[in-house]
């Protein structure tokens, strides 16, 4: 009978070994599947397809990219009965001006579309006749703005000036100024000598009224008492004396920054600027790689989320090392082509999901 109880022990005891080496089997075989199958994950939410163009007229080239991770394979519909492309990066031709669907299907499930005007071939403006305004591209509510412009030529006679709050034509004199009486940014239209194809803008960001004064202008008010008689803050008598640095600036070259008219820029698209943003991000790019878009001015505003003003080189150290989803963008540029600011709502990815950053 003992020996019986024992037999029953060692088979019982063999039969739970089997059963526990055959879960951990189970148990490793999933993980690996799982890890395979999250390798191969393509995420939905973050994929999209950038699309490049100058003019997005008949006939010009476009081209279509798609960098998602991990996508295998793309079908491509362009919306005007062309055949269908299946490469992550094509080219395409439209025949007909209109609005036309681009579809993207990455790995047989993620959809994305897009939505683009196709433009017949217009009139080619000379750029070069295109008035320069010439403005501060940051001002608060309230604020007095001087607005001035530079033209090809000094032939001029009129202006309309309207400062992207009315609607209507503002100011007809050459060199206006104005406040501004609402925050966000402002588009500022001038037209000379009634020449309207030739109507230029530039949009100037407005921040709100500070709601506090500075504490230098609340002492002013207040009757600031120095701790020492104001005789104490005199210059000393005689003539001051010289300082060796002005002899050593005097020795350095300086170029002058104004750029001549002709000058331009050159082209790229919000779907380009994207794409490299998405690239700093990802510590490929740096803010260097958009100098000669930006005309070496990394100080150009970025409205952020649609309630901060920072410089583009603050918002390229804040979005570096990040995983960000673009969900609107829209860049400005001056009469040089030169991105002179943009606004871009995106957001990060951290840990519980997508967050504002």
């Amino acid at each position: 009978m003992k020996k019986s109880k024992n037999s029953f022990k060692l088979v019982f005891s063999n039969f739970e070994t089997k059963i526990i080496s055959l879960f951990v089997l189970l148990l490793i075989v999933s993980v690996i599947i799982f890890s395979f199958k999250y390798k191969k994950h393509v995420d939905c939410d973050t994929s999209d397809f950038y699309i490049v163009a100058e003019n997005y007229s008949v006939g010009e080239v476009i081209e279509f990219h798609n960098e998602t991770p991990n996508a295998t394979n793309w079908k491509w519909d362009f919306g005007d009965g062309s055949p269908r492309e299946t490469k992550n990066h094509v080219l395409h031709k439209y025949t007909e001006p209109g609005i036309y669907t681009i579809t993207l299907v990455i790995n047989g499930f993620c959809l994305k579309e897009k939505k683009i005007q196709i433009k017949d071939h217009g009139e080619i403006i000379d750029r070069t006749k295109l008035p320069v305004i010439i403005a501060p591209k940051i001002a608060a509510v309230g604020q007095k703005v001087n607005f001035t412009y530079k033209y090809y030529t000094n032939e001029t006679f009129s202006w309309e000036w309207s400062f992207g709050e009315t609607g209507q034509i503002d100011n007809t004199n050459e060199f206006p100024n104005y406040s501004f009486r609402t925050p966000g940014p402002k588009t500022v239209t001038l037209i000379v000598n009634g020449e309207y194809k030739f109507k230029t803008s530039k949009i100037i960001y407005i921040k709100p009224r500070p709601a506090f004064k500075k504490e230098s202008e609340m002492m002013l008010e207040e009757g600031y008492t120095y701790e020492k008689p104001v005789e104490a803050f005199y210059k000393p008598k005689g003539n001051p004396k010289p300082d060796a640095s002005d002899k050593i600036l005097k020795t350095i070259p300086t170029r002058s920054r104004e750029r001549h008219i002709s000058e331009f820029a050159p082209d790229i698209s919000e779907n380009q600027f994207e794409l490299l943003l998405h690239q700093v991000a990802n510590q490929t790019k740096e803010k260097e790689d958009f100098s000669k878009y930006i005309c070496g001015n990394y100080q150009i505003p970025v409205i952020k989320n649609g309630d901060q003003v920072i410089s583009f080189e603050e918002f390229c150290k804040r979005i570096k090392g990040k995983e960000i989803k673009i969900e609107s963008f829209r860049l400005t540029k001056d009469n040089l082509n030169c991105i002179d600011g943009f606004s871009i709502t995106y957001k990060v990815k951290g840990l519980i999901g997508w967050t504002e950053d």
